[in-house]
């Protein structure tokens, strides 16, 4: 079936041809805007980087030549040093608890009683596999003064830090070869003897 007269066009393009051509164009036109636009955007990114870049490189460096360390995760505890002369911590300022890493039921119990008539102000005993010698009196960055309260206690006792340990507590972990406490008249002249200063001091 012919088409109209009214469907022709002066050029020979009929009216369906045109329309096609003009959304063609119109599609062209929307992409070509979009494409100038992300490249205006990642222009202007680059610019941005170029300029921080820049002045990063214009920053003096502190110390030039020496690469500064970088520290990963939590900062170190510090250790609070104790005062010139200071002496261990009277009994009752001090929190004990202890845990029995032999073989010998109860023995944590009975350690942490005997520490209770000595002044001591003692936690719920219990079991550890971390023992590692006859007695470790574990400390916080505080409790250096406290630890040496109790070391003095217990025979054959040595210090250990943990950063996490607060305030005045202290950890007991008794161990195979552990003897016993110290006589209570020797325990408390010692604590009336000044302290060496912990490592680091």
């Amino acid at each position: 079936m012919s088409r109209s007269h009214h469907d022709a066009h002066p050029y020979g393009r009929s009216a369906d041809d045109v329309r096609r051509r003009d959304q063609r164009l119109r599609r062209t036109r929307r992409l070509r805007v979009t494409q100038l636009t992300i490249f205006a955007i990642l222009a202007v990114a680059l610019i941005a980087i170029g300029v921080y870049a820049v002045g990063e490189l214009r920053e003096p460096v502190a110390d030039p030549g020496v690469i500064e360390q970088k520290s990963f995760g939590d900062e170190p505890v510090e250790l609070s040093c104790p005062e010139p002369d200071a002496v261990p911590l009277p009994p009752g300022e001090v929190t004990v608890t202890v845990l029995n890493g032999t073989s010998r039921s109860g023995l944590a119990g009975d350690v942490s009683e005997q520490l209770a008539e000595r002044g001591y102000g003692v936690q719920s005993p219990g079991n550890t596999r971390a023992a590692t010698g006859p007695a470790t009196i574990v400390h916080g960055p505080q409790g250096y003064l406290a630890a040496q309260s109790v070391r003095v206690q217990i025979q054959g006792a040595q210090l250990s830090l943990d950063e996490q340990q607060e305030g005045n507590a202290v950890t007991v972990l008794i161990g195979d070869g552990f003897v016993g406490l110290e006589e209570a008249a020797a325990a408390s002249a010692a604590l009336e003897e000044p302290v060496d200063a912990p490592e680091g001091c």
